[in-house]
């Protein structure tokens, strides 16, 4: 199955200015920014933003010379504003997480290979899976699907335990089916996210997924072993965003040593060799 897929904007660099910082979890945060607007590619690429991409983040301020890469969660063309899910891990991260209403920040985007969300590609009956931070892109994807292309998605999210359930209100809202795994059983089916009974019970015509590594390995296993489709976003570190540091990548089927932050962060199941 042809899975390619083409950016519909090229990337720009922009101010934005903090309107919000919510913290929603241990170690979490939304980040509600609205872009300061200096010319009409400024607002053409909010426009062309789809599920998959993220921006880079200029953390200079904190005395961190290299951008931070961010998954989009929402955006609005109409309000320019853009949100961002954010976990509080190292110092880029943190300086993102400790952020006040009013400041100013410098972004670059969209960045990045969306998800393939033809519904020729999706199929009737796609597999949404996420973890972590993961959950902003699979959340968007989700979201895209089923109110603006009609397919029907199944989404499920895991984590460790009940509080880093985050989001469940806005999942909820999206109008598809959806179920929750924990570690420790605290909500929704005790186990990761190969536990929850309704990856059995689906006949599925796709899977996405985002988060821990091992996780989306042990979905990929899953997926070859009942003839699934799939792709998933990696997460790995990525200074640049335009594949000149060359520190983002990762050995991919027929390609060898490939850029994540432009071929990806979206790959086929079939390409990846984890």
């Amino acid at each position: 199955m042809d899975m390619d897929r083409t950016k519909s904007s090229q990337p720009v660099s922009v101010d934005a200015i903090v309107i919000n910082n919510e913290q929603v979890a241990p170690r979490y945060h939304l980040l509600y920014l609205r872009l300061e607007i200096t010319s009409s590619s400024s607002v053409s690429w909010l426009k062309g933003v789809e599920p998959g991409q993220f921006v880079q983040i200029d953390c200079r301020p904190a005395g961190i010379l290299l951008r931070r890469p961010i998954s989009i969660y929402k955006w609005s063309s109409e309000e320019l504003c853009l949100t961002l899910l954010v976990q509080r891990v190292g110092r880029g991260s943190s300086y993102m997480c400790d952020l006040k209403t009013g400041d100013k920040i410098n972004i670059i985007g969209p960045l990045g290979t969306p998800f393939a969300t033809d519904p020729a590609i999706a199929g009737k009956r796609p597999l949404l899976i996420a973890g972590g931070v993961g959950m902003a892109p699979i959340i968007m994807l989700a979201h895209h699907l089923q109110q603006l292309l009609g397919v029907h998605p199944h989404l499920i999210i895991g984590a460790r335990t009940s509080s880093l359930l985050i989001l469940r209100d806005e999942i909820e809202q999206i109008g598809c089916s959806y179920s929750y795994t924990t570690d420790d059983g605290s909500y929704g089916t005790r186990g990761a996210v190969l536990a929850a009974p309704e990856l059995e019970q689906g006949d599925y015509s796709m899977i996405y997924t985002c988060g821990p590594r091992p996780m989306m390995r042990a979905i990929h296993g899953w997926a070859k072993k009942h003839n699934v489709p799939g792709q998933a976003s990696l997460e790995n570190l990525m200074a640049c965003g335009v594949g000149a540091c060359l520190c983002c990548v990762e050995n991919i089927a027929n390609q060898g040593n490939t850029c994540v932050c432009t071929d990806g962060p979206v790959f086929n199941f079939d390409q990846l060799l984890w």
